[in-house]
C-alpha cells in the first residue's frame, strides 16, 4: 500500500433533491426552504470528514482514517447517479448543465485553497519543494493529481519528500474525472434503451454491474502488483462510486428495502463495517483493492437503511446542528485540514506539533471552512447571474482555471530565475571541497562557502538518473545501461541497489580516463541477495527474486572483469526473523560473490554510506543560517546513521584479491557526526545517497580502489 500520508481522501459533496435545479426562464435558482439533504447522508459525511482529519491529525491514533475516501466515494456515486436517472441526459445541453452545477459547486472553493496554498508554500515551505508544488498546483487545478502522485509514487527516492500541501487533491481528480464520464455513460444506456425501444428500468444496473466488476477486478490486482500507483489512479476506484451507483440504480429501478428489522441491521452493521475499518486497517494493509470493500459496502448499507425515519436509531444524535452543520462544510473542511497541517510545521518553526497547537488549529480549519461555505461555495451556487446560466458558469470555470495556472507559471518563472542565478561549475578537486575537508588536516577550521544551494543539491543526481537506468519497482524491467567503448580492455559491472548507484559518477571519471567500460544493474531497494526481499506482497517479492537472478546470470556470462558492489540491506528478508536478517544476508552476498569470482571477475564491495533520515536538502534550505541542525550522528538510529552492513561484512572477511572493499565513512563523518554540508557541498540529494558533486570528492578513493582491485588484470 501506498505510505497513507500520501493517502488523503476528499470530501465531495454530491448532488441532492436540494440542488436547485438549472431554469430556462429568467427566475433565479432559490434555496430550498423546506427540502433538504438526507440527514442520515449528512452525518455520513461528518462522520467521514472526522475520520480523515482524525488521520491526519493524529495518526497513530486512528490507522485506518483514510478510508474516509471511500465513504465519499459510495456517497458521490449514489447521489450524482441518482440524480442522472432522475433526470436522464437526453442532449448536449443537459449534459452540460450537469457540468456547469460541478463547476460551480466544486470549483470556486478548491480554486481559493490551491491559491492559499501556493501562497503559503512559497511563504513558509523549503525552496527545495516550491517548484513540486506549483507543479501540483497545476496538476490538482486540471484534476490531475492522482496520476501524478502514482507516477512519482513508484519513485523511491520520492519518499522522503515533504508531503505536498495539495497533494490531497488527488480524490477530488478521481471524483472530477467520475463526474466527466459518468454522465455521459449513463446519458448513453438512456439514449441506447430509448432507440431499442427497451424499458431503462434495470438498464443501469447491466452497466453500472459491468463497469464497476471490472474496476474492481483490476482494482485487486493492480493492489498487489503495485499498491503504491493503485491507491492513486482512477481505474481502481471508480467501482467504489459505482457501489453507491449501484445502490441509486436500484432505488430507481423501485427496489427498497422496508422491514425495521432487515434496516436496523444494515444500518448497525454498516456503522460496524466503516469504524473496523477505520480502527483495525494500517499502512500496511493492501488497499484498496478487496479490503475496500469493507468501508464501501458499509456506507452502501447505511444509505439503504433510510434511517432517518427509523426508531429507535441513531437519527436523535445525527440530526442535531452540529453534526449536520459539519456535514455542510465538510468539503472545505477537507480542503483547508491537509495544507494546514503540513504548513503549521513550519509556521512554528518545529516539527513537534504539540497536542492543543493542533486543536488551535483545527479550530482554525474549521472557520475558514465555515467562511469558505457561506462566501465561495454557497456564493457560487446561488448567485443569479451564475446560476441560471451554464455559459457564466464555465467562464467562471475559465476564471478559476486561469488563477490557478497563472499563479503557478509566475511561480515557476520566479523559482526558474533564481535557479539560474545560482547556478554555476564546481570544482570538485579543489582543496577543502566536499570530503577534501576531512581529509586534508590544513581544512581543519577552516570557513569553506557554500559552492550550491538546496534547489541545485536536490537535482545533483548522478546520470544513471537522467538516463533512466533504474529497474524500479514493480521490478518487472530489465535494462542496463552501458558506457564506454564495446571493445574496451576492462568491462566492470555496477550491480545493487540505489546505494550502488550514487558511486556512479567517480566510478565513470576512473573508467573514462582509463577506457574502460561500465554496465550498470541496478534496482531501487532490491538488493542483491540470492534469497526473498520481503516488500509486502508475494508479487513484488517474486519480481525482485527474479531481477536479482537476471542480473546474476546476465554478470556472470558477461566476462566482466570487476563487478562494484554495493546495497542499503534495508528491506525485511521473507521468512527470516529480524533478529537474524544480517547474519543470513551476510551468508547470502557471499554466495553471490563466490559466484562472480568462479566466473572469472574480481568483486569491489562499498560500505554503504549513513542515512541522515530526512531530504537533507529539504533540512539545509529550512535552516539555511544554523544548517548544523541539520547533521546526523554516526551511530545507527531509526533510518539514520551508519546502518548494519552484512554486505561488507562478507567482503571484510574474505582473503585475497578476488574480493576486495573500501569503506569512506571517515570522509562523511568525524567525531560521531555527519554533517550535511562538508566542505561547501550538500552531502545528499535526498535522505541518503550523495549528490553527484560531493561523490566527485571521494574520486581519489574510489580510483584507487577500482586500480587495487583490477591489479594484474591486462588493460587495467
Amino acid at each position: 500500500m501506498a505510505a497513507p500520508d500520501a493517502a488523503s481522501p476528499a470530501i465531495v459533496g454530491g448532488v441532492t433533491e436540494a440542488t436547485p435545479r438549472e431554469r430556462t426562464g429568467p427566475a433565479a435558482p432559490q434555496r430550498p426552504a423546506d427540502a433538504g439533504p438526507r440527514k442520515d447522508i449528512q452525518a455520513l459525511r461528518a462522520i467521514a470528514v472526522t475520520l480523515v482529519v482524525v488521520y491526519h491529525f493524529w495518526p497513530n491514533r486512528l490507522t485506518g482514517g483514510y478510508v474516509g475516501v471511500d465513504v465519499f466515494f459510495v456517497i458521490s456515486g449514489f447521489l450524482i447517479t441518482l440524480h442522472l436517472l432522475q433526470r436522464p441526459i437526453r442532449r448536449f445541453s443537459d449534459l452540460f448543465a450537469f457540468w456547469a452545477r460541478r463547476v460551480r459547486r466544486l470549483i470556486p472553493a478548491a480554486t481559493l485553497v490551491l491559491l492559499a496554498t501556493l501562497g503559503a508554500s512559497l511563504l513558509w515551505l523549503p525552496q527545495t519543494v516550491h517548484q513540486r508544488v506549483a507543479n501540483e498546483v497545476i496538476a490538482s487545478a486540471l484534476y490531475v493529481e492522482n496520476w501524478m502522485l502514482a507516477f512519482t509514487s513508484t519513485d523511491y527516492l520520492a519518499t522522503d519528500q515533504l508531503h505536498s500541501p495539495t497533494q490531497h487533491y488527488w480524490s477530488l481528480s478521481v471524483e472530477e474525472q467520475f463526474y466527466i464520464l459518468w454522465p455521459v455513460l449513463i446519458g448513453l444506456a438512456f439514449l441506447v434503451c430509448r432507440r431499442l425501444g427497451r424499458s431503462f428500468r434495470f438498464a443501469p444496473l447491466g452497466v453500472i454491474a459491468v463497469v464497476s466488476g471490472a474496476s474492481l477486478a483490476f482494482s485487486w490486482w493492480f493492489t498487489h502488483d503495485n499498491a503504491a500507483q493503485a491507491y492513486f489512479v482512477s481505474t481502481t476506484r471508480i467501482w467504489e462510486l459505482g457501489v453507491g451507483a449501484a445502490l441509486a440504480a436500484a432505488v430507481h429501478a423501485g427496489l427498497s428495502l422496508r422491514g425495521t428489522v432487515v434496516r436496523s441491521v444494515l444500518l448497525w452493521g454498516g456503522l460496524a463495517a466503516i469504524a473496523w475499518a477505520s480502527w483495525t486497517f494500517t499502512g500496511g494493509t493492501p488497499f484498496p483493492g478487496l479490503a475496500a470493500l469493507l468501508p464501501t459496502v458499509g456506507t452502501a448499507a447505511v444509505i439503504a437503511a433510510r434511517s432517518d425515519d427509523l426508531r429507535p436509531g441513531p437519527f436523535p444524535l445525527w440530526s442535531r446542528r452540529p453534526v449536520q452543520w459539519l456535514g455542510d462544510v465538510s468539503y472545505s473542511v477537507y480542503l483547508w485540514h491537509w495544507p494546514a497541517i503540513v504548513v503549521i510545521p513550519f509556521v512554528l518553526d518545529d516539527d513537534n506539533v504539540r497536542w492543543w497547537q493542533k486543536l488551535l488549529l483545527l479550530g482554525l480549519v474549521l472557520v475558514l471552512s465555515a467562511a469558505t461555505k457561506r462566501w465561495v461555495e454557497d456564493l457560487m451556487r446561488f448567485t443569479p447571474s451564475i446560476a441560471r446560466s451554464t455559459k457564466r458558469s464555465f467562464v467562471l470555470l475559465a476564471v478559476c482555471l486561469a488563477a490557478s495556472l497563472g499563479a503557478a507559471g509566475a511561480a515557476h518563472v520566479a523559482i526558474s530565475r533564481a535557479e539560474a542565478q545560482t547556478a554555476g561549475p564546481i570544482d570538485t578537486a579543489a582543496q577543502c571541497v566536499g570530503a577534501d575537508y576531512f581529509r586534508d588536516a590544513a581544512c581543519a577550521g577552516r570557513q569553506v562557502a557554500m559552492l550550491t544551494n538546496p534547489v541545485r543539491a536536490a537535482d545533483d543526481k548522478p546520470q544513471v538518473y537522467a538516463d533512466d537506468c533504474w529497474n524500479n519497482r514493480p521490478f518487472t524491467r530489465r535494462k542496463v545501461c552501458s558506457y564506454g567503448p564495446k571493445n574496451a580492455p576492462v568491462k566492470v559491472a555496477l550491480y545493487g541497489n540505489s546505494h550502488a548507484g550514487q558511486w556512479f559518477p567517480p566510478i565513470m571519471r576512473t573508467a573514462k580516463e582509463r577506457g574502460w567500460r561500465v554496465d550498470t544493474y541496478i534496482a531501487s531497494e532490491c538488493y542483491s541477495v540470492d534469497i526473498p526481499v520481503s516488500f509486502g506482497t508475494q508479487t513484488l517479492v517474486d519480481n525482485c527474486s527474479a531481477f536479482n537472478q537476471w542480473a546474476r546470470d546476465r554478470i556472470t556470462s558477461g566476462g566482466y572483469d570487476l563487478v562494484v558492489m554495493s546495497d542499503r540491506t534495508y528491506q525485511p528478508l521473507s521468512g527470516v526473523p529480524a533478529a537474524r536478517k544480517v547474519q543470513t544476508a551476510k551468508a547470502s552476498y557471499n554466495r553471490v560473490m563466490d559466484a562472480f569470482v568462479k566466473a572469472g571477475s574480481r568483486v569491489l564491495v562499498i560500505r554503504d554510506t549513513p542515512g541522515a533520515g530526512t531530504s537533507v536538502p529539504d533540512c539545509v534550505a529550512r535552516y539555511a543560517d544554523d544548517v548544523a541542525r541539520c547533521a546526523t550522528k554516526e551511530k545507527v538510529g531509526p533510518g539514520t546513521g551508519l546502518e548494519p552492513d552484512p554486505l561488507a561484512d562478507a567482503a571484510a572477511g574474505r582473503t585475497g584479491r578476488d574480493v576486495t572493499r573500501l569503506e569512506v565513512t571517515n570522509l562523511l563523518c568525524r567525531e560521531g557526526t555527519c554533517p550535511a554540508v562538508l566542505g561547501g557541498l550538500i552531502t545528499y540529494f535526498d535522505h541518503g545517497h550523495m549528490t553527484t558533486s560531493f561523490s566527485l570528492t571521494l574520486y581519489p578513493e574510489v580510483s584507487r580502489a577500482l586500480r587495487t582491485a583490477l591489479q594484474g588484470v591486462p588493460g587495467a
